[in-house]
């Protein structure tokens, strides 16, 4: 049986997929939450000196997008077809443009402050739209799940298919499991 280990910080940001798809497809893992305080001991450790890292039976695997392809694909949830794999990969790479324009680096908190408000008043609901919009064209009907999550609920608001897709895929039993028992965190 294979061991996987999944190495991230205590939250769930770039690990979550990986810990999704997991639970979806009903299999094991440990889940290791690193403390900002361990991590730098343990970053020249890691491959690219960044997580999450999954470890696959003693091997070191890194970059969170091609873990979730190599466990989507291991377990049958990356598509059935080219084509399906290509919406799942866009998809994917959308929720990641929206995501990367969040100032979480940003140090100063009065910039911060004033990024996020701008953020969850425009730049947020904009590429939402854009989402829902490529969801739109993707959808005819046979396909059910697509799934996002963000730092402020009502952000969603001006999405309504993607918030009905959410709540479906929240229902299904072993997300709904992992959701309930996951450890509360930050992001």
């Amino acid at each position: 049986m294979v061991q996987y280990k999944l190495y991230y910080f205590d939250g769930r940001g770039r690990a979550e997929v990986i810990r999704l798809i997991f639970v979806t497809a009903d299999v094991e893992f440990e889940d290791i939450r690193i403390s900002r305080e361990e991590w730098p001991s343990m970053k020249p450790n890691m491959p690219l000196g960044q997580m999450p890292v999954l470890e696959v039976d003693g091997v070191m695997l890194c970059q969170s997008g091609a873990i979730s392809r190599y466990l989507a694909n291991q377990y049958g949830l990356a598509g059935k077809s080219d084509m399906e794999k290509y919406w799942v990969d866009a998809f994917k790479e959308t929720m990641e443009d929206i995501a990367k324009k969040y100032p979480f680096y940003e140090e100063d908190e009065e910039k911060q402050a004033e990024m996020a408000k701008q953020f969850f008043d425009e730049t947020g609901p904009d590429g939402l739209k854009q989402l829902e919009k490529l969801y739109g064209e993707y959808n005819d009907g046979s396909h059910r799940y697509f799934v996002g999550e963000a730092l402020k609920e009502d952000i969603f608001d001006c999405v309504p298919d993607l918030v009905s897709l959410d709540k479906r895929l929240r229902e299904i039993p072993t997300i709904k499991a992992w959701i309930e028992r996951r450890p509360q965190s930050e992001f």
